[in-house]
């Protein structure tokens, strides 16, 4: 009797494991894969060879085409669109405006879907809305934010003057990303931090760590998430347990420390705006997403996605030209024709500068700083490009793919900001640069990212030269993988302009 039992609990289970492993009709190309685990091993293998997820998204594109269909461990199958065309419809449909609900989508905001970017439905609308507005009113892209952003590039580049007397520069990323996160935090927690916080310092290097050990499929604990179980310290499970704890209670504290010194009819900031309509929504009978709960998932949202990719862009772009002194005197005569060396850089004199946002540009490109999107998520069964995409699948738009298009821009490796200047020397935009998404999903904090590279980069290059110091090897300029591209790690000679400058 219990033979039978055995016998056929494990035939069922055979039978649903090799069904799974089957491709549904009109399911996307892609590497057949194996039974349980599918496709982990095949992306495994493609990331050890290129060293980058979106390289191997890249090759896979090379293969198959601009749809590509993997099925990652239990997870929902993971769709990898690719080429412009493709990745513009993808992004601009609203039925795949979604977000992946799985357990690692959950669990970074304490076991349930919070805050604005791996939402979706009224919860996400509601409180990307409230976020903008609420912004907006604080000044988010106006003169105001403007002024802050200024205020902190002026500190920075004290900040590295101080450094610079005492040799080489090695920390030049932690010290730009306390910085660029000054000028966001004002608005949000309506405070400045000093540029050697230790408070501020451990939560960025937390935020860093998060970012440099994930990737856009969700890593392992996505895939098959019962390994927590198992092997919770080979799945990473417990230093992720740890450093979303620790993350957790520092925006939980801050918002206690503003609960606690709220003065009624007194608004300082975003979180006070916040928890004045958590207060409004309490005489409302309908359920609220406005809670607690909810403000800190939005802040720490807002906290991770306004200094990783910005910070890593000014990054990137110090990179380059350090490798690329040419372009890096070009765009200092440019700066110092336009403004001199006291006039303050402003986004008003923007369309004065056109070689600076050509170099920004070019950087954005080669860089790809976000090489994908954020995951979508099909709410309905649909079709994309002649194949099934099913309700749940998860969509992964291939930004690199638009970014290294040989057909569009001729030679994509090379680093060349001429790319995007014209016969009267003018900046123009190219759409096929998409850097911040398209569509609904397209990142929310845009223009506070692109005015804020564009002044603590005018800001940096106007006040001093950056060059490589003797021992350091030049750089690779490929930088770190991770959910973001990071910069490589340098070691920078910080020259200023009113000293002898050298130029290769």
């Amino acid at each position: 009797m219990w033979f039978i039992i055995i016998f056929l609990t494990m035939t069922i289970f055979t039978i649903k494991i090799l069904h799974g492993w089957q491709r549904p009709s009109m399911f996307p190309p892609g590497p057949r894969g194996l039974p349980i685990v599918g496709n982990i091993l095949d992306v495994k293998r493609l990331v050890d060879e290129t060293k980058f997820y979106s390289h191997a998204w890249c090759r896979l594109a090379d293969i198959y085409g601009p749809i590509v269909g993997l099925k990652l461990g239990i997870s929902e199958p993971l769709i990898i669109v690719s080429g412009k065309d493709a990745v513009v419809e993808m992004m601009g449909r609203p039925e795949f405006d979604g977000r992946p609900d799985g357990f690692i989508h959950r669990f970074r905001t304490g076991g349930e879907r919070r805050g604005v970017l791996f939402t979706d439905g009224d919860i996400w609308r509601d409180q990307r809305r409230f976020a903008l507005r609420t912004l907006k009113e604080f000044g988010f892209g106006k003169v105001t934010m403007e002024d802050i952003i200024l205020n902190d590039a002026i500190s920075l580049t004290s900040t590295i003057e101080s450094l610079a007397k005492l040799g080489p520069i090695t920390n030049l990323y932690n010290i730009t990303s306390i910085a660029v996160l000054n000028s966001l935090w004002t608005l949000i927690a309506g405070s400045r931090y000093d540029l050697q916080n230790p408070k501020l310092t451990e939560i960025l290097s937390v935020v860093n760590d998060l970012t440099r050990n994930s990737n856009a499929t969700g890593g392992i604990l996505t895939h098959l998430p019962f390994l927590r179980y198992i092997i919770p310290g080979l799945t990473g499970f417990t230093v992720l347990d740890q450093r979303l704890a620790r993350m957790w209670q520092f925006f939980g504290s801050e918002i206690t420390r503003h609960k606690q010194t709220r003065t009624h009819g007194e608004i300082r900031d975003f979180i006070d705006v916040y928890l004045a309509e958590m207060d409004s929504k309490q005489s409302n009978p309908t359920v609220s997403s406005f809670n607690e709960e909810q403000l800190i998932g939005v802040v720490k949202d807002l906290f991770t996605a306004g200094v990783e990719t910005t910070n890593n862009t000014i990054g990137f772009i110090i990179t380059y030209l350090v490798a690329k002194q040419d372009v890096q005197r070009k765009v200092y005569e440019e700066i110092e024709r336009v403004l001199g060396k006291e006039v303050l850089p402003r986004t008003e004199y923007k369309n004065r500068l056109p070689y600076l946002n050509a170099t920004i540009a070019e950087v954005s490109r080669l860089a790809n700083v976000g090489p994908t999107s954020i995951p979508h998520r099909a709410m309905t069964d649909s079709t994309l490009l002649g194949y099934k995409i099913k309700k749940n699948y998860t969509l992964l738009a291939n930004l690199r793919s638009v970014h290294m298009d040989e057909q569009h821009w001729g030679d994509p490796k090379e680093f060349r900001p001429e790319r995007f200047i014209n016969d009267k020397g003018e900046y123009i935009e190219d759409p096929w640069l998409i850097p911040f998404g398209l569509g609904r999903r397209k990142c929310l904090g845009e223009i506070l990212a692109r005015n804020s590279v564009f002044l603590f980069t005018a800001c940096l290059l106007q006040k001093f030269q950056f060059v490589l110091s003797p021992e350091h090897p030049d750089p690779i300029l490929d930088g770190l993988d991770g959910f973001t591209i990071a910069p490589p790690n340098l070691s920078v000679i910080a020259i200023k302009r009113n000293d002898c400058l050298i130029f290769h």
